[in-house]
């Protein structure tokens, strides 16, 4: 025997020398030789410019993070805090970095939820999210940049004190204009940057006279913001030097470099500049020309040319704090701050008007509820008034986007208390209510989540508001499944596709089918759920959600499996396991549905690994799998422990307790797991019996094993090797 040398599996290897058990271990062994010491995730942000400078400050910090594990940069506004964490992050070469971003954050309550969604951690019904927190991060090597803590300082040094003493491997970078008197804390104050003078060239695009350009940092005190904008600005370096003698009795020196950028701009640039300082989640073009009242291109573009918004990698525009703050100032003095947030509030409550007038939203409609989800926020707490109705909107659109991060404990809270506050007539009540009963549901209050959705359906019925009675019955499908009453929730999607089918909902209509078809599955009906998803699958692959494919596609490899088609069931669990390979939570069916294609083709040791890495993962994530599904493994690694040797089974029990959810997505896209079936020692000495002509009964009492073990065994070997009768089994085994 010998040790696989990527994943420490035993195995027999053939050719004697081979080092692999399998071509994703070997894959797998390839990438990380390619890769070398180079960070393995990284989620950080990105820059469209080049970092400059700072380079004893990195020397430095890089001796300090090797030796601490909290470590945080303090200095004042502009100061370039952030920019500094994020490449000292990039040069650190930690296995994995995630971001804590906190400054778009108003409530001490979001920022356990921040530290979640970074590290992607959801939420348990009737669990803490902090202890969740906790307990995945328990044995993670992970290094945290949370950005931007001084407003939320209190709450942000209770999590992080939290992390470092329960949490051996977490190491923690943060920003603040303050110490956060964390356990433990090792505090780098930041000052202005010794080398401006390289940053104010670098970013000017040009060289100038040195001895001026040095005075004009020294002014700025080499604060990079302000060194910037001064370096963006359409002057002459003497005429810049001399305007920043005359102001800085008035004002300091990135004050000045802001309020400079500003007056150079044009009328036009200077009303969507001030407008702009009430998105701070962010902006497309789309909805600046919103605010503004008509075209942005050319004027973003100025805006960009001067620094006064940074574009970012995905294209939205945003603005630095302190720019924003000061752009808020200009709007007040204008006048103007009710009727753009007016028009704000206008454009988000209509991204959310799908929910109320159509019976899914589309892929894109979802994405932009994500990316305006901290306009949203801002929204909610700061421009709606206390009485408007839109704020159920505002409330119901956040917690949308709360369930597909995982924590919705406090969007929650506050969906419930804008909900009772709201009158019985209100626009957005029946949307509202619909995510209250989804909300009862993800937290197991099941009597709670069937009355919300009743309620509902009741308002939208009186209302003749036909377009939504698809996803509102769905809804109410999933509450009665909560309750465990499977006939009150079937008869509820078969209202659901009714309703869609008399409007022509076909999306809508598709993924009710679906949930149809895996309910009338679990029941044993597998050939009425395959007529359901075989109708759904081809119409979800074209207009859903990539999640919502993957779960179809998932159900089409079980009603496959069902029928003992491997090579089918095995496509269909790797289609879903791609589809969501960057989630692996919602990968784990997927893995687990090529598990049991492995072992029934007669790969046990595979099957095995894959369902106890997945076994193991959902008790950590606390994912309980449906009682059908759960049936099934169950059933697999039974059989699995009576196919198997008592040392190769324990073999592969410990090999999958080993593997993280990333090895274990990999085994299983292995392209050579289902490509060779092969039978089991237990399998082959059951086939030779019945070569020889013995009953069921008789092979059981012969190997000491049970008669339905055999039966199975049985029925599994004609599968993989694609027989039909026990004389054709008979003639397989005489000639192999």
């Amino acid at each position: 025997m010998g040790a696989c040398a990527s994943c420490g599996t035993e195995f027999a290897p053939l050719p004697s020398r081979a080092r692999y058990c399998s071509n994703a271990c070997r894959q797998r062994a390839y990438r990380r030789r390619c890769a070398g010491a180079s960070t393995v995730v990284a989620e950080l942000p990105g820059y469209e410019d080049a970092f400059v400078g700072r380079k004893s400050e990195l020397a430095e910090l890089l001796s300090l993070l090797r030796k601490h594990r909290m470590l945080t940069l303090v200095g004042s506004a502009g100061i370039g805090k952030t920019r500094l964490a994020v490449e000292l992050a990039r040069r650190a070469r930690r296995a994995e970095v995630r971001t804590v971003e906190l400054g778009r954050l108003s409530r001490p309550g979001q920022v356990v939820e921040a530290f979640a969604e970074a590290v992607g951690v959801y939420q348990r019904a009737g669990v803490a999210l902090r202890t969740t927190l906790l307990q995945e991060l328990g044995n993670r090597r992970i290094l945290l940049l949370v950005d931007n803590c001084e407003h939320l300082a209190e709450e942000c040094c209770a999590v992080v004190d939290a992390l470092l003493s329960r949490c051996p491997r977490v190491q923690v970078l943060a920003t603040s204009r303050e110490a956060l008197r964390s356990v433990g804390e090792v505090v780098y104050p930041l000052h202005g940057m010794a080398d401006a003078a390289e940053l104010f060239v670098e970013r000017a695009g040009t060289s100038g006279d040195p001895g001026v350009i040095a005075a004009i940092c020294a002014r700025l005190d080499g604060v990079p913001l302000a060194v910037e904008l001064a370096a963006k600005l359409s002057v002459p370096l003497a005429e810049l030097a001399d305007r920043l003698d005359h102001r800085l009795d008035l004002l300091d020196g990135l004050r000045a470099a802001i309020a400079w950028s500003h007056d150079l701009l044009t009328e036009g640039e200077q009303k969507l500049f001030r407008r702009l300082a009430l998105l701070p989640g962010g902006f497309g073009l789309d909805i600046a020309a919103v605010v503004h009242g008509g075209e942005v291109i050319g004027l973003l573009t100025a805006l960009q040319a001067k620094s006064l918004v940074v574009r970012e990698s995905d294209g939205r525009f945003r603005m630095l704090e302190s720019v924003r703050l000061y752009a808020g100032e200009r709007l007040e003095e204008h006048g103007e701050h009710g009727v753009t947030a007016e028009r704000i509030i206008a454009w988000l409550c209509e991204k959310g008007e799908p929910g109320v007038s159509s019976s899914i939203l589309t892929p894109e409609q979802v994405r932009t509820q994500h990316r305006e989800y901290d306009n949203v926020a801002y929204a909610f707490a700061h421009l709606v008034a206390p009485q408007d109705d839109r704020r159920l909107m505002l409330a119901t659109m956040l917690l949308r986007v709360c369930f597909d991060r995982g924590c919705f404990g406090q969007a929650g809270a506050v969906l419930m208390q804008v909900l009772h506050q709201s009158p019985a007539d209100a626009r957005y009540r029946i949307l509202a209510l619909e995510y209250a009963s989804l909300l009862a549901s993800h937290e197991e209050r099941h009597d709670e989540a069937v009355r919300y959705a009743t309620e509902a359906i009741e308002t939208a019925e009186s209302g003749k508001q036909d377009l939504i009675m698809c996803r509102l019955f769905r809804t109410l499908a999933g509450a009665y499944d909560g309750m465990g009453d499977v006939s009150n929730a079937a008869a509820a999607l078969r209202r659901s596709i009714e309703h869609g089918v008399r409007n022509g909902n076909d999306v809508s209509v598709a993924v009710s089918s679906h949930n149809l078809g895996w309910r009338l599955l679990a029941d044993g009906a597998v050939d009425a759920a395959a007529a359901l998803v075989e109708g759904a699958l081809p119409v979800l692959r074209v207009h859903a959600r990539q999640d919502v494919v993957a779960v179809a596609v998932h159900t089409a490899g079980c009603i496959a499996l069902e029928r003992g088609d491997l090579v089918t069931a095995g496509a269909r669990f790797a289609e879903g396991a791609r589809l969501t390979a960057d989630t692996p939570r919602a990968a784990l069916e997927s893995v687990e549905g090529r598990g049991l294609v492995a072992m029934a083709s007669g790969r046990h040791e595979l099957g095995v690994r894959l369902l106890v890495a997945c076994q193991q993962m959902r008790t950590t994530w606390v994912v309980p799998p449906e009682a059908w599904w759960r049936r099934k493994t169950a059933a697999a690694l039974d059989l699995a422990r009576e196919s198997l040797s008592q040392p190769a089974f324990q073999r592969a029990l410990g090999a999958g307790r080993a593997m993280d959810a990333r090895h274990a997505l990999e085994t299983a896209l292995d392209k050579e797991m289902v490509r060779h079936p092969v039978l089991s020692d237990r399998q082959r000495m059951v086939v030779e019996l019945v070569a020889r002509g013995l009953t069921n009964a008789q092979v059981a009492a012969k190997l000491g094993i049970s008669h339905r073990t055999v039966e199975s065994h049985v029925h599994n070997v004609k599968t993989t090797l694609d027989l039909s009768t026990r004389a054709q089994l008979a003639a397989w085994a005489r000639s192999h």
